[in-house]
Formats: structure tokens, sequence, C-alpha cells
């Protein structure tokens, strides 16, 4: 097709103009970049969210176990501990252990309202 000097509009170019043409590359590939940032940033949120959900209620049978021999101890008649150590020398005081419902009376029976306490 031959161009004629009548078929000419003002303005046409064959090529856009650069401005616009920057303004609009650059605003693309800013918000390209954001977008990235940002669904990276909520996946990785949502991994370590993940991630400490799990750390935080997993009950371990290590911790089970410890559990269950705590309550048995609380459990026990109350008695004297006296530690040694390998060789079999005494290390530390005696240690009295009460039990947690004979430890709660006393407590309620020596300090517990207006029953006779101070």
């Amino acid at each position: 097709m031959s161009h004629d000097a009548h078929l000419e509009v003002s303005g046409d170019q064959e090529d856009p103009t650069s401005g616009p043409l920057w303004v609009v590359g650059l605003a693309g590939a800013v918000l390209t970049l954001v977008t990235v940032l940002g669904v990276t940033s909520i996946y990785y949120a949502a991994e370590r969210a993940e991630v400490q959900h799990k750390v935080m209620s997993v009950r371990s049978q290590e911790a089970g176990l410890r559990r269950e021999a705590d309550r048995m101890a609380m459990m026990n008649d109350a008695h004297w501990e006296q530690w040694t150590d390998a060789d079999g020398i005494l290390a530390g005081e005696r240690t009295l252990i009460v039990p947690m419902e004979t430890a709660r009376d006393l407590v309620k029976k020596r300090w517990g309202g207006s029953e006779g306490g101070h």
C-alpha cells in the first residue's frame, strides 16, 4: 500500500510516543513486583503460622510420660527425700515431699478465712 499525501491523518505516527510507553511499562513492572512480593509474604506467613501451630500443639510421648509421672507423684503420701551423688555421698538437705491435696488442705487450715486462722 502506498502512502499518498491525501490519506495522511494529522498526528498519525507509526511508532507510539515514548513517554506514555515508559510510564505504562514501569507501572506494569512495579505492579508485577508488588504482586509477587505480596503473594510471597502471604505464603510464608501462612507457612510460619502452620509450623508454629504444629510445634506448639504437638504433645510428645516424653512430655506425656512426664505429666503422668508428675500426676502420680502428687498422689503419693508425704515423705522425706534426700539426694545422693554418683558416689553415694549425700548432696543437699532432706526435703519433705507433700502431695498437692494434702498441701492445699494444710494451707486452707492455716490461712483460710475466719476458721481459727491468724
